[in-house]
């Protein structure tokens, strides 16, 4: 699909696909770029604009057509075991009946095919930032300095928690927005749709968890791979050590199968769109907090009993922070929302917060009714340092939104709003830390 001048704009692709004379084949000619394995596929899905189309179209296309010439392997910055190279199409002849689906059809597989490969890649990456943290955590526990390993230091154990807790809350959110996807596929089937339908379907209804997972799970690995070179020190610089591969290899993912810009805007844009339509509510709910800001706030203590009552509040302000932003933004720019990407940013960076951090209450609430609390305390501590940064990063990605539209009596008014759907209780983040780089640690490696 990727071509010279259509990355992220993947329908902008100038590659042509023309009808012979005699209707019986399609002649493709263009250029592609980055194609895995493209140098020993024997098959390609190739896809191409049919005459002056608006869509791309999809073909199946065979190496023995003809016609298929190709550049060097490409050199990279790192995955040096996958092959890439540019592929030319030169009146490429592919039978009518070789046209994948309908015409302009293709660019709704590709969006389908990103979906799946987006979530793919999240979990992916998740596994990656394990074996980065599972190397770390062994290696601090050999070298030594001062006379002791450099595993019993504070600054190493606030590393090592920090990396292990948002992989386990990245996880979290794989888990489940898999789990919901099978649902609905399961939900479809059963209701009598074509299982391969019932697959696409899935996918599209929770395409915004999917861009959510590919940015969370991405910049998880970043963030463990970063933090692995530092606790190997010069050994991480050194290209003898496992962190110099780790380090070139993780890069690639906030790039490929759509940046991590691309899908936080995407976000956004399918939530706005969706309730447009009408499939989400959004409105409601954002009038309701409008209300809520006008009133006095409840400083009443909760009487529910529980586990994770006040956490599950905290989630729910938050929710309540970024319906405010949000529809104070759109009431701002109304249909001119999409050309201020820098908001739209901050938005998503709140949303995938949110998502992230419920999903991990959720879980661990979930492991806490099979195991009990007690055999649960170290992923408690997790959920408390994870919800904890969700807050400052919502907190601070709001207040840049709202600094960015508003003004005046405004402006101070959804800074309190800000303010007091932003609140949480003190912690012991550093004990929790400690708790958590202790067991870890005793482990040698990422320990759930």
């Amino acid at each position: 699909m990727t071509e010279p001048d259509s990355g992220s704009d993947a329908n902008s692709g100038k590659t042509k696909a023309t009808l012979t004379p005699d209707g019986k084949h399609y002649l493709i000619n263009g250029q592609k770029m980055w194609i895995t394995n493209g140098g020993f596929a024997d098959v390609y899905v190739v896809f191409a604009k049919i005459d002056n189309d608006k869509n791309l179209s999809a073909f199946i296309v065979e190496k023995t057509f003809g016609g298929i010439t190709m550049n060097e392997e490409e050199k990279k910055m790192g995955i040096k075991g996958s092959s890439t190279r540019q592929i030319f199409f030169n009146d490429c002849k592919v039978p009518v009946e070789n046209l994948l689906s309908e015409r302009e059809n293709g660019f709704k597989i590709a969006v389908n095919i990103l979906n799946i490969g987006r979530i793919k890649l999240g979990v992916a990456a998740v596994g990656g930032s394990k074996m980065a943290i599972s190397k770390a955590i062994k290696y601090s526990t050999e070298r030594k300095q001062f006379g002791t390993p450099i595993a019993t230091f504070g600054a190493i154990k606030a590393k090592i928690a920090d990396v292990v807790t948002k992989i386990f809350a990245s996880e979290s959110a794989h888990y489940r927005a898999s789990q919901n996807i099978d649902d609905a596929y399961n939900a479809f089937v059963a209701g009598g749709m074509d299982s391969a339908k019932a697959r696409l379907k899935a996918l599209e209804e929770f395409a915004i968890e999917c861009a959510i997972l590919k940015v969370h799970g991405s910049e998880v690995l970043d963030f463990a791979v970063d933090e692995g070179v530092q606790i190997y020190g010069g050994m991480g610089f050194s290209a003898e050590g496992p962190m110099d591969r780790a380090y070139r290899d993780a890069r690639i993912n906030r790039i490929f199968e759509g940046t991590n810009e691309i899908n936080r805007l995407l976000t956004i844009d399918m939530l706005m769109k969706r309730a447009m339509k009408g499939t989400i509510d959004l409105m409601g709910p954002a009038m309701s907090v409008q209300k809520e800001l006008m009133s006095i706030p409840d400083f009443g203590t909760s009487e529910e009993e529980g586990i994770f009552v006040k956490e599950k509040k905290v989630i729910n302000n938050l929710k309540k922070a970024g319906l405010v932003v949000a529809g104070a933004a759109v009431q701002k720019f109304m249909m001119k929302l999409s050309e201020e990407q820098e908001v739209l940013m901050n938005l998503a960076d709140m949303l995938i917060e949110i998502y992230v951090a419920e999903s991990t209450l959720l879980r661990i609430e979930k492991l806490i009714g099979q195991r009990g609390e007690k055999a649960c305390e170290i992923q408690k501590e997790m959920a408390m340092i994870y919800l904890h940064s969700a807050v400052e990063k919502a907190a601070s990605a709001g207040k840049q939104a709202v600094y960015a539209f508003a003004e005046g009596d405004e402006l101070r008014l959804m800074m309190l709003g800000l303010k007091r759907f932003t609140k949480i209780d003190p912690y012991n983040l550093k004990n929790a830390r400690r708790k958590v780089a202790d067991y870890a640690i005793s482990k040698t490696e990422y320990p759930f």
